[in-house]
């Protein structure tokens, strides 16, 4: 199934409208939020986004997310933007769960977060409410899929 990577046009989109929500929409509807950095799972080392992007797609049921909130990490230099999110589900595009990949410029290669938790195009109540949202098994499953330096640290992360 072929389903379309709008990184590019959600990094340009979805700040512009978090800035302009409340008078656009009349509150806050979380088009970004900030990075959980307890997923942050290492550093695929010396790589580009492309090629862990490329590596991603390579695997079976791993698809783009374009619904997800944008996340961003506050750095010194500013507001760093994801630069891709990616899902792996094991049952399919409408399985019950999800292995969600965030990938992020880093100082040394690629920075990868993860987590596990319910599809939103299965369970979309469920999923925005955080119901069997959880780190652990998504770090886990990055480790799995990438080659991880763990010993990386979230504050490597800047704009790009």
């Amino acid at each position: 199934m072929y389903w379309p990577d709008l990184i590019t046009l959600r990094r340009i989109a979805l700040p512009v409208l978090e800035r302009n929500e409340r008078r656009l929409f009349g509150r806050d509807i979380m088009f970004s939020k900030p990075l959980q950095t307890r997923g942050f799972a290492g550093v695929v080392l010396e790589a580009t986004v492309d090629d862990v992007r490329r590596q991603l797609l390579n695997v079976d049921n791993v698809y783009p997310v374009n619904t997800a909130t944008l996340k961003y990490h506050e750095t010194s230099e500013g507001r760093a933007y994801e630069a891709g999110t990616y899902a792996l589900r094991p049952e399919g595009f409408l399985g019950e769960i999800q292995y969600h990949f965030r990938l992020w410029p880093h100082v040394d290669g690629v920075g990868i977060s993860a987590h596990r938790e319910l599809n939103p195009w299965r369970r979309p109540r469920d999923h925005y409410a955080g119901v069997d949202w959880h780190v652990g098994p998504g770090v886990e499953k990055a480790y799995e899929l990438l080659d991880i330096d763990r010993s990386k640290s979230v504050d490597g992360i800047r704009p790009r």
